[in-house]
């Protein structure tokens, strides 16, 4: 191996400058701090003039709860970390004070922020006892965060938009319909919510802007917003057996607790209906017009009794997306080929279609719409 021969001079250079970024990297943790914190607000960001959310984002900066950088920029597309949004959080001056955390992690311009964030129960640590502040933020993980302000009774009536909502996982899929119920969130860039991303400093700090619209900034009624979600939050959907995407009860049956397994075509649907309910993939498993479909008889899972059915009687299904109600307002005999009753609809509404004895080429069709 050879050695390296540096000189004093050349090695005090060098120190030199690793001392000077050093420094440079304190300055401008200490001037983002700052300005986090800061409650001059500047009429205008230099670089937001075409970022969406533009207004929200001076609303909310009006309100000192966030400015800038001192250049007079925003740095919108910029992402933001944990130790970023507990330092924005912090600023709301809300002390519940749920729990004391210590993390190892946690020392610097940010261990204040990062405190108050996790008492009130916004943020919370790893496993390991670390906070991981420098850890990028996830549209996932902001919309879970901002969740905690707003509270919609609405939640579990909302039919989501996106085209990828059944990949939405568990643990934050409440949270999702609580903020589109609360018209928080909306419809994002090719329809697809892609929550594991990260998110942007605009994107953030409009999501925390429009939760408190909603709450007229007014921040008592945000604080008992946050003390209601962290002692009774929106339930957590719990997982089903793998190949069943839901249970079945209806009302006036022996329809209790039937399976639903997915069904793509015919062929594959004949053979799901021999031990379960069949759901038509073509249709959606949880927002809109679900449509399921089984035998009339012969099978001890099958839709013999669905005849029995009266308008007004309830229907439940329960998903790993969680569990909704729904009252029967139709029943009606169809022919075979008619799929109308399967198509998309604004609400969200279940469709179950099985076999009319003696009857060939006629379907029972019963359908009942959320309550």
């Amino acid at each position: 191996m050879k050695k390296i021969i540096t000189s004093k001079k050349s090695t005090n250079t060098r120190i030199k400058k690793m001392k000077n970024n050093t420094k440079n990297i304190a300055l401008a943790t200490m001037i983002f701090a700052s300005v986090m914190n800061c409650n001059v607000f500047a009429n205008s960001f230099s670089d937001i003039a075409t970022i969406q959310g533009r207004e929200y984002i001076e609303k909310f900066a009006e309100k000192g709860y966030i400015t800038g950088y001192e250049d007079g920029t925003f740095k919108p597309n910029n992402t933001i970390t944990r130790a970023e949004i507990s330092q924005i959080l912090s600023s709301f001056n809300i002390n519940l004070k749920f729990e004391e955390i210590s993390f190892s992690d946690s020392n610097g311009w940010f261990s204040n922020a990062i405190k108050k964030a996790t008492e009130n129960g916004f943020l919370s640590g790893y496993k390991d006892g670390t906070f991981k502040p420098n850890n990028k933020i996830t549209r996932f993980e902001m919309i879970k965060i901002t969740s905690m302000l707003v509270r919609n009774s609405d939640y579990d009536k909302v039919q989501l938009p996106y085209t990828d909502t059944e990949k939405i996982p568990s643990w934050v899929l409440n949270d999702v319909n609580n903020l589109y119920a609360s018209k928080v969130i909306d419809i994002y860039d090719n329809n697809l919510i892609n929550g594991n991303t990260y998110i942007t400093r605009a994107e953030a700090v409009t999501m925390l802007s429009k939760a408190l619209e909603v709450n007229n900034w007014d921040m008592n009624n945000v604080t008992q917003n946050v003390k209601t979600n962290k002692t009774n939050p929106l339930p957590t959907p719990t997982a089903l057996p793998s190949g069943v995407v839901g249970y079945l009860t209806v009302q006036g049956t022996n329809i209790k607790d039937f399976p639903v397994k997915d069904a793509r075509d015919n062929a594959e649907m004949l053979t799901v209906m021999k031990s379960a309910v069949g759901h038509f993939t073509q249709t959606p498993i949880f927002n809109g017009n679900v449509g399921l479909s089984a035998h009339n008889r012969d099978y001890k899972i099958d839709f013999r009794q669905l005849k029995n059915v009266n308008i007004g009687d309830i229907v439940t299904y329960r998903t790993n997306f969680g569990t909704r109600t729904y009252k029967v307002t139709v029943k009606t005999s169809i022919k075979e080929t008619d799929f109308s009753y399967l198509e998309d609809t604004q609400d969200n509404r279940i469709t179950m279609i099985t076999c009319i004895e003696d009857k060939p080429t006629e379907r029972l069709v019963v359908q009942a719409v959320q309550i």
